[in-house]
C-alpha cells in the first residue's frame, strides 16, 4: 500500500498552485497577461522609433518575422493565363481569365478594365472577404466595376475555397461546406505542420495577380495598388509589407490589433494567424508601418465586430512613423456608419485613395449606380469549379506533396534531438510549473496486493479530463492490477477547461487558445509538455519509477515529455495520432476526421514526425494497446 509520505506527497501535487485563478478562467488570464506584457512592450519599442535608421529596422524586422511566419513562398513558375470569355459593358470590359500561381493551382479572376484606353493604366488587385460567392460578391463586384470606370484595370480574384475554388461539391457541383471558412479551416490546421500558413497560399496568391497585370499591355506596372475587405482586408495588411511593388493599399473592415481581436473573441480564419508575431512585437502598427513611405488606408465602420478601438488606436501609432518617414499624407483613416459591409462610402474612398497615389489625381470619386452580373455570369470555368480542370490541384494535394517531400528529407530511421524538440515547442527552461497555472490530479491507490516496488502510472486525457469515462475505467483497470495511478488535468483540460465568466463563446476555447499560442510563439503543446514536466519531477522523489499513459491528444504530451526527460520510464498511448503526415494524408472531409489544432505545431515536420519521436525514446517501452497489454509492454507485469 501507499505510506503516509507518498499519500501527503501526492495530495501537495494535487493542490498544486501558482496563483489564486479560478479554473474555469485560468488560461483566459494566463493568456490574457502574456498578451497584455507583450503588447505593453511593442507600444513602447514603436514610441521610440526616432530615426531614419530606426524605421529601417522596424522594416526589417516587421518583414522578416512575417516571412518567417507564414512561411517561404516557392519559385515562379509559369501562370499560363487564359482568357475564358469577357462581358462587355457600355463603359468597361469584364475579362474573364484563369492562371496558375504554382503548377496545377488554378485561380479564376475577372479584370474589369476600361472599354477605350490609348495609355497604359494604374492597376488595382481586389483581394476577397469571407463570402462563398468570392469574386461574385455584390459590394466586390461594384467595386471592380467603379474602379475600371475611374480608369483603372481591377483583378479580384476568388480565393481558395470559395467562388469557382471551392474542393467539395455535391452532385448538383453545389459547395458541400455551406460557409465561405469551412475549406479553410479544414485544411489551415494541418498545413501549419509543414512550416507555412494556408496565409502564405494566400498572400502568394496577390504576388501572383501583380505578376499577370505586369504582363499586360494595358497596366503601368509602376503603378499597382491593392484593395481588401473583411477577410480580404486582413490579407491586403499582410500582403503589402512583402510586396513593394504595391504603391497604395487599402484594407477594409480588418485593421484593429491581434491584441483587440483576442480581447474581442475573434477566432480568426488560419490564413490570418501569423507564428510568433506576439513574441516577435509585430502588431498591426507595425505591419502598416513597414509598408511606409508607401499609401496605406485603413477604412472602418461604426458598427462592426472588428474593434474600433483597435483601428483608432493603430491609426494613431502609426501616423509618426508616416511622419519620420516623410510622407504624413500617406496614411489615413477613413470611417462609415455602417456594419461590417464594403460600402459605398468605403468605395468611394478607395477610389479616391488610388486615384490619389496612383494617379497624381484628385477628381470625382462620386460611384454612379452600377448594375453587376450575376454569380453564374463571372464564371470562368464551364463548371464552376477549377477543380474540373486537368491538372488541378487542391490546397489538400499541395499539403500532402510538401509532407511528402520533408518525410524523404528527413530520412525513415531518424531521431531527434532534445533541443529541436525544445525549439518547436518554444520551451525553455523545464521543471518549474508556470506562474497561475494549476495541475488538478486525483489519486487512485492501490486497491490490490501490496507491492515492493514504488512505481506510479500518470493519466493524461485530452479535453474531457481524468475524471471521464474512459481515464476512470483505465484506472480502475490500472489500480486492480495493483498500481497507484494519478490522473492529471494539464492546463485547459478536465477541471481547468476554460469557461471564463462574461466571455461566451461560440467557438472551442482549446482552438482558440491553439491558434493564439502560435501567434505567441508557445504552442498550447508545449505549455502542456512544460505541465507535465513540472509535474514528473515533483515526483521523482517519492517514486522510483514514473510512467506515463496518454490518452488521444494526452498521448501526444505524454511522448514529447518522455523525449525530454530520459527519468520518466516508460509510455503508453490510447487513440493517439500515430502521425503528424497521416493527418496530412488522409481525406480531409468529413472535418469529424480533423485533428485538434492544439494537437499540432508550426513547422514540426521540418524536424520530425512522430515516429522519430517515439524512436527517441528507446531503449525505454512506448505502448500502444490496451489496458492489460499497457503493464506487460511497459515491463511492468
Amino acid at each position: 500500500m501507499l505510506t503516509r509520505r507518498e499519500i501527503l506527497a501526492l495530495a501537495a501535487i494535487a493542490r498544486l498552485r501558482a496563483g489564486s485563478n479560478d479554473s474555469a478562467a485560468e488560461l483566459w488570464n494566463y493568456f490574457e497577461r502574456d498578451l497584455t506584457a507583450h503588447d505593453e512592450r511593442r507600444r513602447r519599442k514603436l514610441s521610440e522609433i526616432r530615426t531614419p535608421e530606426d524605421l529601417t529596422a522596424l522594416h526589417e524586422h516587421a518583414r522578416r518575422t512575417l516571412a518567417s511566419g507564414i512561411g517561404e513562398f516557392p519559385a515562379r513558375s509559369p501562370l499560363q493565363p487564359r482568357q475564358m470569355g469577357e462581358i462587355v459593358r457600355p463603359d468597361y470590359v469584364i475579362e474573364k481569365i484563369v492562371f496558375e500561381s504554382r503548377p496545377g493551382f488554378f485561380v479564376t479572376a475577372n479584370v474589369y478594365r476600361p472599354k477605350t484606353t490609348s495609355t497604359r493604366r494604374p492597376a488595382v488587385v481586389q483581394t476577397c472577404g469571407h463570402y462563398l460567392e468570392g469574386k461574385a460578391t455584390v459590394d466586390y463586384a461594384t467595386a471592380c466595376a467603379g474602379l475600371a470606370m475611374k480608369g483603372f484595370v481591377a483583378l479580384i480574384f476568388d480565393p481558395w475555397g470559395q467562388g469557382e475554388r471551392t474542393t467539395f461539391r455535391d452532385a448538383a457541383g453545389k459547395p458541400v461546406l455551406k460557409t465561405a471558412t469551412g475549406e479553410h479551416v479544414l485544411a489551415g490546421g494541418p498545413a501549419i505542420l509543414l512550416g507555412r500558413t494556408l496565409g502564405n497560399l494566400f498572400v502568394w496568391d496577390i504576388v501572383r495577380a501583380l505578376d499577370y497585370l505586369e504582363s499586360r499591355p494595358d497596366v503601368d506596372a509602376s503603378r499597382l495598388g491593392l484593395f481588401g475587405h473583411s477577410g480580404g482586408g486582413m490579407m491586403t495588411l499582410l500582403a503589402a509589407p512583402l510586396e513593394p511593388r504595391i504603391r497604395a493599399a487599402m484594407s477594409c473592415c480588418a485593421v484593429t490589433s491581434f491584441y483587440h481581436k483576442t480581447q474581442a473573441l475573434l477566432m480568426a480564419d488560419p490564413e490570418q494567424i501569423v507564428p510568433g508575431v506576439y513574441a516577435q512585437g509585430i502588431d498591426h502598427p507595425e505591419l502598416i508601418a513597414a509598408v511606409a513611405p508607401r499609401a496605406f488606408l485603413i477604412g472602418a465602420v461604426l458598427r462592426d465586430f472588428v474593434p474600433l478601438a483597435g483601428t483608432r488606436r493603430t491609426f494613431q501609432e502609426v501616423k509618426p512613423i508616416f511622419e519620420l518617414a516623410g510622407v504624413p499624407g500617406n496614411v489615413d483613416e477613413v470611417e462609415s456608419d455602417n456594419v461590417h459591409l464594403l460600402d459605398k462610402n468605403l468605395r468611394e474612398a478607395c477610389y479616391g485613395w488610388m486615384m490619389k497615389h496612383l494617379m497624381g489625381e484628385s477628381g470625382n470619386t462620386h460611384e454612379p449606380e452600377i448594375k453587376v452580373e450575376s454569380e453564374a455570369a463571372l464564371r470562368c470555368t464551364k463548371t464552376g469549379s477549377v477543380m474540373d480542370l486537368d491538372g488541378a490541384h487542391s490546397v489538400f494535394d499541395l499539403n500532402r506533396e510538401e509532407a511528402r517531400r520533408l518525410a524523404a528529407g528527413r530520412g525513415r530511421h531518424s531521431t531527434v534531438p532534445p533541443a529541436a524538440i525544445q525549439e518547436r515547442l518554444g520551451i525553455g527552461a523545464l521543471g518549474t510549473m508556470e506562474n497561475g497555472i494549476h495541475v488538478a490530479s486525483s489519486l487512485w491507490p492501490e486497491t490490490g496486493h501490496a507491492r515492493d516496488r514504488r512505481d506510479v502510472l500518470l493519466i493524461l486525457a485530452a479535453e474531457q479530463g481524468r475524471n471521464s469515462a474512459g481515464a476512470r475505467k483505465l484506472a480502475e483497470q490500472l489500480t486492480g492490477a495493483g498500481f497507484p495511478v494519478l490522473g492529471v488535468d494539464l492546463r485547459g483540460w478536465g477541471e481547468t477547461t476554460p469557461n471564463p465568466p462574461g466571455k461566451a463563446a461560440k467557438f472551442s476555447w482549446d482552438e482558440f487558445f491553439a491558434w493564439r499560442s502560435f501567434e505567441m510563439g508557445r504552442p498550447l503543446l508545449g505549455m502542456r509538455v512544460c505541465d507535465l514536466v513540472a509535474m514528473s519531477r515533483r515526483m521523482a522523489s517519492t517514486y522510483r519509477k514514473i510512467f506515463l499513459v496518454g490518452i488521444e491528444a494526452g498521448g501526444l504530451v505524454a511522448l514529447h515529455a518522455a523525449a525530454l526527460v530520459t527519468s520518466i520510464a516508460g509510455v503508453a498511448v490510447s487513440k493517439t495520432l500515430n502521425s503528424w503526415t497521416d493527418a496530412l494524408e488522409r481525406p480531409a472531409f468529413p472535418a469529424a476526421a480533423s485533428e485538434p489544432v492544439s494537437s499540432f505545431v508550426p513547422g514540426v515536420l521540418r524536424d520530425y514526425d512522430i515516429p522519430e519521436l517515439i524512436r527517441s525514446i528507446a531503449p525505454r517501452p512506448v505502448a500502444s494497446t490496451d489496458a492489460s497489454s499497457i503493464l506487460r509492454e511497459l515491463n511492468l507485469i
